[in-house]
């Protein structure tokens, strides 16, 4: 019998709510990890959002490897201790590298409320009824929305003083639906691969708010978000929407892993790329979570988090980084 790879190791891994992507992720690591280290070795699961809390637990040492998105900005603000965790810098996070996921911050409204723009809703003091994410003060996209309501000139408090009403889920499979069946008639969230943004703009005729060009530049300026596009056609919308970009997944982890360790799952999250990326070939690329293939060349540059040196070591000795 060949000797494993890595001794006996106990390993904690955080990842979603316990049925999406990134627990995808940490059990593909666990399950590899397992054939790859001493008998007895064990590996604990926890779930959580993706956002403050998994970041958290990582820093703290409650867990040993976290998930996160988008994979640049989440890591960056963290390590900073800016704007979402201000106050509470963890500048020990480092990254093994990302998972691709092509996905925009996109903001819609029922065509019949006549609605073009943020300044309608601004100058009309509209009751809109929202389907988003939970009001949390620890949910990051909360954060992100809120930002980008205020610079287009209203907040979520004055939109709840003009009639209207948050209708909160984190998990947006459970929050596009409040608009499908009519609680809300607008939408702003991510994850627009999910099948109930398709069953959202089949059943009910949307109109997609463009993001102001001003609000996109101060947003990268003070922010470092990323302006992005909303491809035209991608939800039957006939024209370009700007929007921002919330793309990839961050696997994260603290500068006092073992580099032998940190080695050895980077080589499994670019050696098993195969085994996830077969969960999500039976959709096409631009209605996948997944945005395969995916490239190590890539997955190993522009994490807004250094690279553990080891997985900076497996990336250059197979030629993936230079």
């Amino acid at each position: 019998m060949a000797s494993p790879l890595y001794p006996r190791i106990t390993l904690r891994l955080m990842g979603d709510w316990g049925n999406a992507n990134f627990h995808l992720i940490v059990g593909l690591i666990a399950a590899h990890m397992r054939s790859r280290s001493a008998p007895g070795s064990q590996f604990w699961l926890k779930t959580g959002t993706g956002f403050r809390d998994n970041i958290d637990a990582l820093a703290s040492g409650e867990v040993d490897l976290a998930v996160t998105t988008p994979y640049d900005v989440t890591l960056e603000w963290a390590r900073e201790g800016r704007h979402f965790f201000a106050g509470t810098p963890y500048p020990q996070l480092r990254a093994l590298g990302y998972y691709p996921q092509n996905d925009r911050l996109i903001f819609a409204v029922r065509a019949d409320t006549g609605l073009t723009s943020f300044a309608d809703i601004r100058e009309q003091r509209f009751p809109l009824r929202v389907a988003s994410t939970r009001r949390d003060p620890d949910n990051l996209l909360t954060y992100v929305i809120e930002r980008v309501l205020e610079l287009h000139g209203f907040s979520v408090d004055e939109l709840l003083s003009w009639g209207g009403a948050w209708l909160g889920h984190d998990h947006p499979r459970k929050s596009l639906p409040q608009a499908i069946g009519g609680d809300a008639n607008a939408v702003i969230n991510e994850a627009v691969m999910v099948p109930q943004w398709y069953e959202l703009v089949e059943k009910v005729p949307m109109r997609f708010i463009p993001f102001d060009p001003e609000v996109l530049a101060t947003l990268q300026r003070e922010y470092a978000l990323h302006p992005a596009v909303f491809e035209r056609g991608r939800l039957s919308n006939d024209v370009d929407v700007p929007c921002l970009d919330f793309s990839n997944w961050a696997v994260a982890v603290r500068a006092d892993m073992d580099e032998e360790l940190a080695y050895h799952i980077t080589a499994v999250l670019v050696e098993e790329r195969g085994e996830m990326e077969s969960r999500y070939r039976h959709l096409p690329p631009e209605r996948a979570p997944l945005t395969y293939p995916i490239d190590p060349y890539k997955m190993c540059v522009g994490n807004g988090a250094p690279l553990h040196p080891g997985a900076e070591r497996y990336y250059r000795e197979h030629r993936y980084l230079r």
